[in-house]
């Protein structure tokens, strides 16, 4: 039988009167890794914080096994003057660690994600993508049986993708459990053994068989200066990354001609487009 590190049993959350989640029923079992998607604002970040015990529930409960140990990441952290070593030691030193303890897993943990010519950079100066990577590996000095990562990935670039994807399948194979919320659906796959979609407040479980048959293009723009994607596509791109006014956007192929035709219209020049192989 699989050893159940956390239950939520019909759980239910308000925001006021806005009903954010409906009768929510979830289980995370040892080794186990979930990816939650949805739109934003769908309460993805909600039911994390859920988890975690940041914020109370409307309706329902949560069982946790005994003395099960938490780790919590969000999206956006702040970006303060500490550098990324100082404050992975200063959590750990707070945590109850050993400082040799720090020092060793601290370097692995650097190596590992490829920031070793960074760790006396201040936080502040490092990019949003960099920054989770500091979280993640605050989190991993002493490994929790839950992570609780939010979009994990929406910072990250391709090699550092890469480098996360073998982190959680690595993490899974130590026994830990992790649930994220993800909006790159061509990722999933690759992430997760479960997957859920929330929609209209409610937890969907979805196929990962169906999610993997998905075909993806890859369609690289020249943007005009001062120039955003407009609103109306933020649900039909996958990921959109940007270098200077370079654009690069991944997008389910049965999308991709409603995106291309908007963006040649709001002045985007077409460099490249193909089939995305995964």
């Amino acid at each position: 039988m699989d050893h159940i590190l956390i239950s939520l049993n019909s759980i239910s959350k308000y925001f006021g009167k806005k009903l954010i989640l409906k009768n929510i029923d979830l289980t995370i079992t040892k080794e186990s890794t979930i990816a939650l998607l949805g739109h934003n604002g769908s309460g993805k970040s909600t039911l994390l914080k859920i988890i975690a015990g940041l914020s109370k529930i409307s309706a329902g409960t949560i069982d946790y096994a005994p003395q099960v140990k938490l780790a919590y990441i969000p999206e956006n952290f702040p970006k303060i003057d500490l550098t990324a070593s100082e404050f992975v030691k200063y959590m750990g030193l707070i945590g109850g660690l050993s400082q040799k303890k720090i020092s060793t897993r601290m370097f692995e943990l650097f190596q590992a994600f490829e920031m070793a010519d960074m760790i006396d950079v201040p936080i502040k100066h490092l990019s949003k993508g960099t920054i989770q990577k500091v979280a993640v590996i605050q989190a991993l000095l002493d490994p929790p049986d839950v992570l609780l990562l939010d979009e994990p990935l929406s910072g990250q670039d391709t090699q550092s993708q890469k480098l996360f994807i073998q982190m959680v399948q690595e993490l899974q194979q130590q026994g830990l459990a992790t649930i994220m919320s993800c909006h790159e659906r061509f990722l999933v796959s690759q992430l997760a053994d479960h997957a859920y979609e929330i929609s209209d407040h409610q937890l969907l479980p979805l196929d990962l068989s169906d999610l993997k048959e998905i075909k993806y293009d890859i369609l690289i723009f020249e943007a005009p200066p001062g120039t955003k994607i407009d609103s109306s596509l933020q649900d039909l791109i996958e990921r959109a990354e940007w270098d200077h006014n370079r654009l690069k956007l991944i997008v389910q192929s049965d999308h991709s001609h409603a995106v291309l035709k908007k963006l040649l219209k709001d002045e985007f020049r077409l460099r490249t487009m193909e089939g995305m192989k995964q």
